[in-house]
């Protein structure tokens, strides 16, 4: 193995792979845009454009969350001979105040840094390099967006990269990412691409497709009639196209309708707006006891339900909860719970596929569960399997009744997942993003997600040193199986976008970006590939 050398490495035990080499290089040409599926080491290639740049001035890298800051700052710390600072929230102003001055590197939560730009705390003026980590994150008035703006008004040696696994699946929102973070080039590279291949192993991707229990039919049916019942009257409203088979998107559009009508017309906002708004949280809440109910089980939905017609009971209840707890349709859906009592069959279909793949050897398996519940029950059955040593893996907010991870109790479940003390990791979404995370054997998605990004996040947990397999489960007539094509569907439209090798699209020149015409010029992006 050839390992990369640089007179800002403390040591020479990373190895010099192809496409990261190409891919860094690129980057250091001009503010470039690295779509890399998980796992291939977007880290590495940040790395390599970094010490390239450290001598042109300082180096700023952001990341989404506390626990990858954390992650970013101790890997660089310990392979750069560089001043490396780590920015959170729980450093205070007045600490981070010298630290502007006297670090070389900073790796930071991009919430903290809008915060010192926007208090005239600190200035990207002097900076060679941002790196926004997870750069799909560059949505509305999340932080990245105004960073981005700012670093290319006052910087001297302005470059930007962007590091995801997955940008967006369509072209509009690919635009607005490269415009937004001032990108002019895009780097993309997945398993078919030559400087790659030497690199990756085969992921083997199966389907277990699950009946839907008849109990479990019959209550998502009454759900559904309330469902309909909601959406009709927003239909009415106008803030619906259609009054029947909404899809949980159109439920949350007609929400971003009613905040625009609601901030339109206050402080004398008609009644009926008021009324529409909390018809629009009924029918998410319906939305969502449909989809747990199918995807998760009967138990789940029995908890999601209770605490509705808990907290609709109490005297501070809002008024979508305090409605749902005495509609007639909820009330006998939760009834026919009470008296169907079960576990969805996903579970005993889980536990037999693992005590199969612990018989022919697969040693480590990582279980990914959208509701921390589930992910419960998961552990709770699979600790009855002979071989299998499961632990839970949430992130750090606390639900009620379920207290959350702190970043250290993370970090030592992972350690130990590592060492092999567990071998099985049932996670929630906490374990797709960033997080280093031991590669495995095999990946589980207990229900399907619709989010491309989300699916090649996961499916990017295996397959790094050895071959993998990816088993997600899908329950049949349910909204699983939406998910499923959806987010198919939308890998397969950001693979399309890129095929060609070159694509056509507005983006602005570094110049134009830095000037009046931000939103508005038009440009093309070059987008780079290495195939045979």
């Amino acid at each position: 193995m050839s390992a990369v050398t640089h007179k800002f490495l403390k040591r020479d035990d990373l190895e010099d792979r192809t496409y990261q080499s190409n891919i860094s290089q690129a980057c250091l040409e001009q503010s470039t845009l690295v779509i890399l599926p998980t796992g291939m080491g977007k880290t590495v290639v940040a790395l390599r454009i970094m010490i390239e740049r450290l001598e042109f001035g300082k180096i700023l890298l952001m990341a989404p969350t506390k626990p990858l800051a954390q992650q970013h700052f101790d890997f660089f710390n310990k392979f750069i001979k560089a001043d490396v600072s780590l920015f959170t929230g729980a450093i205070s102003p007045s600490q981070r105040e010298p630290l502007w001055s006297s670090s070389q590197i900073i790796i930071s939560t991009p919430q903290v840094i809008s915060k010192d730009i926007e208090a005239d705390r600190a200035s990207l003026e002097e900076f060679s390099l941002v790196i926004f980590d997870e750069a799909h994150r560059a949505v509305g008035n999340y932080a990245y967006v105004s960073i981005g703006k700012h670093y290319l008004e006052v910087a001297k040696n302005h470059l930007s990269t962007g590091m995801t696994a997955s940008p967006g699946s369509s072209k509009p929102e690919i635009i607005r990412l490269c415009k937004d973070l001032g990108i002019t080039a895009v780097e993309n590279r997945d398993e078919n691409d030559s400087d790659v291949l030497e690199y990756i192993q085969p992921i083997k991707t199966r389907w277990v497709k699950i009946d839907m229990p008849e109990a479990v039919k019959d209550i998502a049916s009454q759900l559904r009639k309330l469902q309909d019942y909601l959406c009709g009257k927003l239909y009415k409203g106008g803030f619906l196209d259609r009054p029947r088979k909404v899809s949980t998107t159109m439920i949350l559009e007609a929400g971003r309708k009613l905040q625009r009508r609601f901030a339109q017309t206050k402080p004398s906002t008609p009644p009926n707006v008021f009324n529409l708004m909390t018809t629009q949280a009924m029918a998410m809440k319906t939305a969502h006891a449909i989809l747990t109910v199918e995807t998760q089980g009967i138990l789940q939905f029995l908890n999601y339900s209770k605490r509705i017609i808990d907290e609709g009971k109490g005297k501070k209840s809002n008024r979508a909860n305090k409605w749902l707890s005495t509609n007639t349709d909820w009330k006998i859906a939760y009834e026919i719970a009470k008296s169907n009592k079960s576990n969805h069959p996903k579970l005993s279909r889980l536990v037999e596929l693992i005590e199969l793949q612990l018989k022919v050897g697969t040693s480590k398996f990582i279980i990914f569960s959208e509701i921390r519940h589930t992910a419960s029950l998961i552990v709770e059955k699979l600790d009855n399997v002979d071989g299998a040593k499961p632990v839970r893996f949430v992130g750090q907010g606390s639900r009620e009744g379920d207290k959350g991870m702190t970043q250290k109790q993370q970090k030592a479940i992972l350690d130990q997942f590592r060492n092999g003390d567990y071998n099985i990791l049932v996670a929630t979404s906490v374990g797709e993003e960033g997080l280093d995370i031991p590669s495995t054997d095999a990946v589980i998605f207990y229900e399907p997600v619709s989010s491309a990004i989300r699916l090649i996040q996961r499916r990017g947990r295996t397959g790094r040193n050895r071959p993998g397999e990816v088993f997600i489960f899908v329950t049949l007539g349910s909204r699983d199986e939406a998910a499923l094509w959806s987010s198919r569907g939308k890998e397969q439209q950001m693979q399309d976008i890129f095929a060609a090798g070159r694509l056509e699209i507005e983006v602005p020149t570094t110049e134009e970006l830095a000037g009046s015409n931000f939103l508005n010029s038009k440009d093309s992006i070059q987008t780079t590939f290495r195939k045979d």
